[in-house]
């Protein structure tokens, strides 16, 4: 059985890869596969594959943006951290996902369940989800609201310069040189920021697409970007993600 996943994080991959070798070892593993992009050009090239596990958030776009350009007839498994919304539109669907962290059980569940439906799984049902979720609110966050003085204060994602995490503290770095803390991961800022805007450059940053003033080539084909407004900070993107951040940016 060949099993196609589209995953943009090695980690996320690895571990993939591994809790399907150990539902059957006979799987032929094929990927990762990282972007839109990739996505397109893997149909565009190669045979349908028996099942696919599929990233909802990539580098370049949303994985739905690449089923609504290809013709795919085999079942999908979504990995997803989407909100509720998402969920209900899996499930009206017919189609199933895997809430991050994966978890092995679930995981060997859903396979066995694909397995059955592989034939109702046609591209008509991934448009159907598509255009079911495109009906919904899909709002990304539009302001924090952080600690200020002996209150609160609001700040527009807009005002956002970029977003750094160390140590467990997750700093937003605002364009008029102040920051403020807030009590959540880079893992989950993503899911709430819209990746137009926001571009996960690596483990410790996010960057807003407007604070980019300059991108440097640096060594092992990796990319340094200066940021507006703050020249100390020096980001570092990585080989494998150079080519997503620099067609980010290209969009």
């Amino acid at each position: 059985m060949d099993v196609l996943i589209i995953e943009d994080e090695k980690r996320n991959y690895n571990r993939l890869k591994r809790l399907l070798e150990e539902i059957d070892y006979a799987f032929r593993i094929i990927g990762p596969v990282t972007s839109v992009a990739e996505i397109v050009d893997y149909f565009a090239h190669n045979e349908m594959p028996d099942l696919i596990l599929a990233d909802i958030r990539l580098t370049d776009g949303l994985s739905f943006d690449a089923f609504s350009r290809v013709a795919v007839h085999a079942p999908v498994i979504f990995t997803t951290a989407y909100d509720e919304y998402a969920v209900r539109a899996f499930k009206y669907n017919g189609i199933d996902y895997l809430l991050k962290p994966i978890d092995a059980e679930e995981l060997a569940a859903a396979v066995t369940k694909a397995r059955k439906r592989k034939s109702e799984a046609t591209n008509d049902n991934l448009s159907r989800l598509l255009e079911q979720m495109l009906r919904h609110d899909n709002r990304y966050r539009e302001r924090f609201l952080l600690p200020y003085r002996d209150g609160y204060k609001t700040v527009l994602v807009g005002d956002v310069n970029h977003i750094y995490s160390e140590n467990k503290n997750t700093c937003l770095y605002l364009n008029d040189g102040t920051s403020g803390i807030v009590s959540l991961s880079l893992e989950t800022l993503e899911t709430q920021l819209n990746p137009d805007k926001f571009f996960r450059a690596n483990r410790q940053y996010i960057l807003h697409i407007d604070s980019v003033e300059y991108i440097g080539n640096y060594f092992n084909s990796k990319l340094i970007v200066h940021l507006k407004h703050y020249p100390r900070a020096k980001v570092v993107v990585s080989r494998d993600k150079a080519t997503a951040f620099k067609n980010w940016m290209n969009r």
